[in-house]
């Protein structure tokens, strides 16, 4: 996507936003829509995105009785099968395809009565409808627990009606046999055994000869012998042929049920879309109630108020250890569109500056973001970073070398619609001549009217940013008695690095 490269990505860590997403869907195709999600700069497709997941959100919170997504994907298999004239989809098909029909149903009396309330979610059902067509076809055919019935066709029930009178007659034969052996004491402990789906007498090897029957196998030790009773060897055969039956049959009433619904194509393919985007809305509203999100008033002009914002993952660490996270507030606007943030090592400069970045195109990704309700986000068409050491020792690139070669592709391309987030500033070379050179960035991109927030040491940046009207210095604040810093952003006025 153009203006999100894999560097700026990279560098704000969303890798981990979209693992945390991953873990939240249930099917794969949302998954790996999770998984390769990126931020998109279509401004009235991320607004769409983000008001129907914020209405999705508000169903969650406030306890509607939305149907459960439970549900498996009806796979390309089904939609071939359907397609191909003389196939058969097979029985776990159908259940699914009940299933996602039962679920759809419910869904849509959801929205009957609640459509004005959610009209960006309702609007995805445009090409479903309620219909019991498909169900009522399947269900004449398939029970509850997903099984054939009996009845599905009147051979099928002549044939199971056999298949049950020769089993109870096996059976009986069986347990005929089997006592009478077991009387005579020819048995192993265990009498009997299961091969190849036939009951067999476990006889002792040295009376095998004394059992009318055939001789099917041994155990290991050669010391039983497993043997199937001469009475129900042509009533085994017999039903084998008669399972061979009911097979054809189910075949053959599976690929009419196929036929039969194969006219419904267009809806059992939206219903695998509409699960897939279901599935997708509900993981980003699972991540955004994990970590507390909102979504921000969204403003067309070039601005950004960030008001108790966090960084997403650093909150989420702390939580897990015991640990206070303190939020930031700050403004970006026209008058003040390019931040210089100072102050002491270790003091969140670049927490600050990450802050803001992560939540950017995580926003734009078209996810709710950790921030309260009252912020204000704009849309930017690209969002770029220089973050921490980048030294390639595959490309033999030293850090100063990336930095200028990344430097040179953002002039190339920077405009008034472009969010900048440089960590360290003009660092990699020697202090004089690189801040000399990151003054002169400094300034050619404050001239491309992008938006930016810095970070750095340097005391010309500091001057600099004090001199342009639409720049604006800010620090992280420091506690100059304990000597330790506060990890809050003040904006305004530079800060001291307290180096000693």
């Amino acid at each position: 996507m153009k203006g999100f490269d894999q560097q700026t990505l990279h560098d704000l860590e969303f890798n981990q936003i979209r693992e945390w997403l991953a873990a939240f869907s249930i099917g794969d195709t949302a998954k790996k829509r999770l998984e390769n999600l990126v931020p998109n700069n279509d401004f009235d497709a991320i607004e769409f995105e983000l008001l129907r997941l914020n209405e999705f959100k508000r169903i969650r919170v406030e306890g509607e009785s939305f149907p459960a997504l439970d549900f498996e994907e009806l796979l390309a298999e089904i939609k071939a099968g359907i397609e191909r004239g003389n196939a058969v989809l097979q029985q776990e098909g159908f259940v699914r395809i009940t299933r996602a029909s039962e679920l759809f149903n419910h869904i849509i009396h959801f929205f009957d009565k609640r459509s004005q309330d959610f009209p960006n979610l309702f609007a995805l059902l445009n090409q479903v409808y309620f219909t019991r067509e498909l169900i009522e076809a399947i269900e004449k055919v398939f029970d509850r627990r997903g099984q054939i019935k009996d009845d599905a066709s009147p051979e099928l029930f002549v044939i199971r009606q056999q298949i049950a009178k020769l089993r109870n007659q096996i059976n009986r034969n069986f347990d005929k046999e089997m006592r009478r052996y077991l009387k005579e004491g020819l048995l192993g402990d265990t009498k009997e055994a299961f091969i190849n789906e036939r009951r067999v007498l476990t006889v002792q090897s040295s009376h095998k000869r004394k059992v009318g029957g055939m001789v099917v196998g041994s155990s290991k030790t050669g010391s039983l012998t497993f043997i199937e009773p001469a009475i129900n060897i042509p009533l085994n055969n017999e039903l084998e042929m008669s399972l061979d039956d009911e097979r054809k049959e189910i075949f053959r009433i599976l690929q009419e049920l196929t036929r039969d619904i194969a006219h419904q194509l267009p809806l059992i393919e939206a219903y695998q879309s509409l699960l897939t985007e279901f599935d997708f809305i509900n993981s980003k509203t699972k991540l955004a109630l994990d970590l507390n999100a909102n979504l921000p008033g969204i403003v067309r002009n070039t601005r950004i108020e960030l008001i108790d914002a966090f960084h997403p993952i650093l909150w989420k660490t702390n939580k897990s250890l015991g640990k206070v996270t303190l939020p930031q507030s700050l403004i970006l606007d026209p008058n003040n569109r390019m931040l210089v943030i100072s102050g002491p090592n270790a003091g969140g400069k670049s927490i600050t500056l990450k802050t803001i970045g992560l939540l950017q195109i995580m926003l734009q990704a078209g996810l709710l973001i950790p921030v309260h309700e009252n912020s204000k986000f704009c849309f930017f068409q690209q969002v770029l970073t220089d973050i921490g050491d980048n030294q390639s020792i595959e490309n033999e690139l030293s850090t100063y070398s990336y930095r200028l070669k990344r430097m040179k592709y953002f002039l190339k391309i920077a405009n008034r619609r472009t969010l900048l987030l440089l960590d360290e500033f003009g660092t990699g070379s020697d202090p004089e001549l690189g801040g000399a050179l990151a003054e002169v960035f400094f300034e050619e991109l404050y001239n491309r009217k992008s938006y930016g927030v810095i970070t750095t040491h340097y005391a010309n940046i500091k001057l600099k940013a004090d001199r342009l009207p639409n720049a604006v210095n800010g620090c992280m604040l420091f506690n100059t008695e304990t000597l330790e810093p506060l990890y809050r952003f003040s904006i305004g006025q530079p800060g001291s690095s307290f180096t000693f």
